[in-house]
């Protein structure tokens, strides 16, 4: 119990610092926890909805926000993750874990490409 507790403390300090550490929560979750992998999916989803919403209350207070963006992307995201789930259930473990696995790798890669850029 205790070290689900360090896990998701570490992943959200991880998070907070601008590290994308939905993969090594879900990566977490389906090698050490053993847990499924859509379980894990959408554990990180619910993870991910409480870590953007105390972001946008601390970006609310420092910085200016595009209101009228927030109110046509926060529908949005909400509605492809719901529709993303729903598709997920349809899928094969094994297929989900492949997917995640390629979108782990290209985001990867990307963040990696981008920073050389700077």
């Amino acid at each position: 119990m205790w070290i689900l507790f360090f896990v998701s403390l570490a992943v959200a300090t991880l998070s907070g610092l601008g590290v994308g550490s939905a993969g090594l929560l879900v990566i977490f979750l389906t090698a050490v926890q053993h847990v499924p992998q859509l379980t894990a999916q959408g554990l990180n989803l619910l993870f991910f909805l409480a870590s953007s919403l105390s972001a946008l209350c601390v970006h609310a207070f420092r910085t200016k926000l595009l209101w009228g963006m927030l109110l046509f992307l926060i529908p949005a995201g909400l509605i492809g993750a719901y529709l993303g789930s729903k598709l997920a259930f349809f899928l094969p473990q094994e297929v989900l874990r492949r997917l995640f696995g390629a979108l782990l790798i290209l985001s990867g890669t990307l963040g990696l490409l981008r920073k050389n850029e700077q």
